[in-house]
């Protein structure tokens, strides 16, 4: 047994307790084990129960005296009186209790002994811990196991008590040798908790122990990634880049058409962007700074740099309401140069000049198709897929997931229903079905209609941005959905027979590296002859796959991982736009850069490093610039941007209107509708924001959709716009078109607003149930406010008066630096609320906490920095261990994609 044995193939546990250990994401023996506990109990002494109330949670121990079920009108309380060991005449019983949890009654009785654990509170004479966690003690063989040491406390679920979690963790600490699931540390990391750390981890002998033992194993999580972090940068510089000498003749013009003056902070900015750009290796570069500090006029003057140069520029924003604004302020500023433009959106695009890039030429690699519109397949035809000695591939076929991942790539299949036979004329039906919605709904890699089921290879695309302007994926229901119901009409129509067609579908798993890709690539497009339905060298019209060049099929399928950005040097086009604008459709629509040299990603953190990989995933590489107007606290950059070079603008333009910001809770609102109406007298425009569309049962908040009509009569005659998600493109860019000219005043919108809306004549933002919204997140909506000479005010209206909320958003109304929201954020919600090292494509953190032991990230970082820069090979026989970091990072490249 070892660590990567299925807990399935372990006898000794039982079903149910693989269903709940499956809820826990625990699959194996290493899952488990690494199923670190939350805190420890020391066991192997209990003081005496408290005379007074506790300010922080206790454990105790006792024996239960009594119980008893109580109702007070629709509640239930159930009560254990517990008494401590030994008790005396003088002693004060605890009282436990528990309200509306009817089960607790069947797990607790009289006699016996309970350990407790919570904060108790005095009510009159009686001590009370309401809630508290409980475990009952049993005289048996394991009691040594949960009781008299220091035992471990773990995240656990229902189905899944602790003690049943520590007995199992227990047994397979018995059984494993658990030194391979340890990272190897250099010596400047080692603190002589080397040996058996997991052991120790959860059954601890000391106090001392245990806390040299989690640093000992938070150190390996933090080498681990940051290894991997110093590798990535490493690999990053050995690409081949895009030198971009240029005298900066545009930059130059357009810095001085500019109606105001470069801050330093700026000049500063730009001066270390273009030292990267015109180096041999591909910049990647972190650019950021608060809300309105000018990030993208340095972004726009390092354009223009790469634009000189001779190469084309590439700007890419979260959604499209910021895609068009950037479109439009580059038009304005950049069309008296004679720049070149282009906006690429899933619902528009448009040219200031000839759009012949884009056009689909004649020899374009999708075209050259076969007569039902795909490439006709011949066995062997592909490299590496000739079939004679080949063994099919077995695969585990499940369900659809329980739950999708961005960018994921899926093999799935489905089969006909009593493996009804599809004739050639149906068959063409399904294939043009499946080709329809590429390039809609998903991105196909191959598809194989054999005659009783179908094959698919795809990549979700995105369907549509939600409230937090972060991306939604088409679901694979619904992509089946679309294939299965429109070849089920077309299929019985052409039989003339009224069945159902389709069985539920089925898939393997998602693709995780290359080699999964190709393995399941050739497996499709092989299939019909490697199972007899075509002869060798027969054609066979209902497999397709994108044209392949003669190359091996991985460097193939990471061309197409670029977003079919890559494009042959001889097509270039002298007309081709200099700088391309657009959204997520950058990824996906045949954008065919002829000379990418530069990609700019606005507000990334809306992206993950998978997206940021679509960009910059080609050869020779572009260089890279990243922007947040979310200030990054300094741990993150070392973790979440630790590949990245960092760039800060720490100071604001002049001549930019000073923001109020007043926190009232919502019993005076009138206050803020009349200052609201004053300032709308005087001219200015004002923004109305809720967290939601609709009215939602679930949660108590207002929705902009219900409280539109509301705002029309509180603010008659001024005219007000609604603004949302939902709404249509067009109708959102007519919308933001008329608030932006001043023909209306007032916009009920929720945070579709958030990031980039630039409109210097809105001064006034009032803000519903601030205290649904994060820090930062605030901060960047009171961003659109503040743009031009005036004064702004914005107002938080807050329904929640608990200290927490009003400390919270106090914190909004003491300052207005993003830096010092971030660091209070950070303090609030800690890491990870802010970014988890989920969309980093990092190692996830089973033990680390980024703010807590934020001492011992600096130390590992430094000794993989001094490692990597003094054996970058890592060649020497003392550092070969630590290889395998290195390669798991780079077996993880396509997942991130993925």
């Amino acid at each position: 047994m070892d660590l990567d044995t299925s807990l399935e193939e372990l006898s000794w546990i039982p079903r149910p307790r693989i269903l709940a250990l499956r809820r826990l994401a625990l699959e194996t023996v290493g899952d488990l084990l690494t199923h670190y506990p939350r805190r420890h109990e020391d066991r192997r002494e209990f003081r005496g129960f408290p005379r007074e109330e506790t300010i922080i949670p206790v454990c105790l121990c006792g024996e239960v005296a009594k119980t008893r079920l109580m109702r007070f009108g629709g509640r239930k309380i159930f009560e254990a009186v517990l008494e401590e060991s030994g008790a005396h005449a003088l002693s004060q019983p605890l009282t436990c209790r528990w309200f509306n949890l009817h089960y607790i009654q069947k797990m607790i009785a009289t006699g016996q002994r309970l350990v407790v654990f919570g904060r108790v509170k005095r009510k009159g004479p009686r001590l009370l811990i309401d809630h508290p966690e409980f475990e009952v003690i049993e005289d048996d063989e394991e009691i040594l196991i949960h009781f008299r040491r220091i035992t471990p406390i773990y995240p656990a679920t229902e189905g899944l008590s602790q003690r049943v979690l520590r007995g199992l963790i227990f047994r397979l600490l018995e059984q494993v040798s658990v030194a391979s699931a340890e990272v190897p540390l250099p010596a400047s990391l080692s603190n002589g908790e080397d040996e058996n750390a997991l052991r120790k981890i959860h059954f601890p002998e000391n106090d001392e122990q245990l806390r040299k033992v989690r640093d000992h194993l938070v150190l390996g999580e933090f080498f681990r990634m940051q290894m991997q972090i110093a590798s990535a940068r490493a690999q990053n510089s050995a690409r081949i880049g895009c030198r971009h000498p240029s005298r900066g003749l545009l930059a130059e013009q357009f810095i001085a058409a500019l109606p105001f003056v470069f801050t330093s902070a700026q000049q500063r900015a730009l001066n270390e962007v273009k030292h990267d750009l015109q180096g041999a290796s591909p910049m990647n570069r972190l650019l950021q700074g608060d809300v309105g500090s000018g990030k993208t006029v340095v972004a726009i003057a390092a354009m223009l740099l790469a634009v000189e140069s001779g190469s084309q520029a590439a700007l890419m924003a979260p959604t499209q309401i910021l895609a068009e604004q950037h479109y439009a302020v580059l038009r304005s500023w950049l069309d008296p140069l004679g720049i070149r433009i282009a906006l690429r959106t899933g619902a528009r695009q448009e040219d200031n000049a000839p759009m012949s890039l884009f056009a689909h030429a004649e020899g374009s690699a999708f075209n050259s198709l076969g007569s039902a519109g795909c490439q006709p397949a011949v066995s062997g035809s592909l490299p590496d897929t000739i079939p004679s000695g080949i063994i099919e591939p077995r695969y585990h076929h499940r369900r659809l997931p329980h739950f999708e991942r961005p960018w994921a790539k899926y093999a799935i299949t489905f089969s006909t229903r009593n493996r009804r036979t599809l004739s050639e004329k149906t068959r063409d039906v399904v294939l043009e079905s499946i080709r329809r919605w590429d390039g809609r709904r998903y991105e196909l890699f191959a598809a194989c209609v054999m005659p009783d089921h179908v094959h698919l290879l795809i990549e979700p695309m995105v369907e549509r941005q939600n409230e937090s302007g972060n991306s939604i994926f088409f679901s694979l229901s619904k992509i089946l959905h679309s294939i299965k119901s429109f070849t089920a009409n077309r299929i019985n129509k052409i039989e003339k027979v009224n069945e159902p067609v389709w069985e539920l579908e089925s898939f393997d798993r998602m693709i995780r590296s290359e080699s999964d890709l190709q393995e399941k690539f050739e497996y499709i497009t092989r299939n019909p002859w490697d199972a007899g339905i075509a002869q060798p060298k027969e054609d066979y019209r209902w497999v397709w796959y994108p044209r392949a060049k003669q190359k091996e099929f991985a460097a193939g399928c990471r061309e197409r991982q670029a977003g079919s950005l890559r494009s042959p040097a001889e097509d270039r086009d002298e007309g081709a736009p200099h700088i391309i604008v657009g959204t997520h459709a950058l990824l996906y629509q045949s954008v065919n850069f002829s000379n990418l040299g530069l990609a700019v990603v606005d507000e990334q953190h809306k992206f993950g490093v998978a997206q940021r990989g679509k960009l910059t995933s080609r050869e020779p590489a572009p260089d890279v610039l990243v922007m947040t107007a979310t200030p990054i606290p300094r741990t993150l950059t070392m973790t979440i941007y630790g590949d990245l070079e960092i760039s800060t603008i720490d100071e604001m333009p002049h001549g930019r209107g000073k923001i109020i910001t007043h926190l009232i809770t919502g019993d005076k609102l009138g206050e803020a509708i009349a200052f609201l109406r004053e300032r709308l007298s005087d001219g200015r425009q004002a923004y109305i924001v809720y967290p939601l569309i609709d009215e939602s049962e679930k949660l108590e908040a207002k929705a902009a959709a219900k409280e539109f009509e509301t705002w029309q009569e509180r603010l008659r005659p001024f005219r007000c716009e609604l603004l949302h998600g939902r709404i249509a493109s067009t109708e959102k860019q007519s919308i933001m078109q008329r608030f932006r000219a001043g023909e209306a005043q007032a916009l009920i919108s929720t945070t579709v607003i958030e990031v980039g809306v630039d409109i210097p004549n809105a001064t006034v933002m009032l803000i519903e149930n601030a205290e649904r919204f994060g820090l930062s997140q605030l901060h960047q909506l009171r961003g659109r406010i503040g743009r031009g000479a005036h004064t702004s005010h914005c107002w938080l209206v807050t329904s929640d008066k608990s200290v927490e909320t009003m400390t919270k958003l106090a914190v909004l109304e003491k300052t207005t630096n993003g830096f010092e929201i971030a660091e209070a954020d950070w303090e609030l919600r800690g890491p990870g609320d802010l970014l988890g090292t989920a969309q980093s494509g990092l190692p996830e953190l089973k033990l680390g906490d980024l703010r807590r032991d934020a001492a011992l990230m600096r130390k590992a970082r430094q000794a993989a920095l001094e490692l990597l820069e003094n054996d970058p090979g890592l060649d020497g026989p003392e550092n070969q261990r630590f290889r395998d970091l290195i390669v798991e990072r780079q077996g993880q490249t396509f997942s991130h994609v993925s």
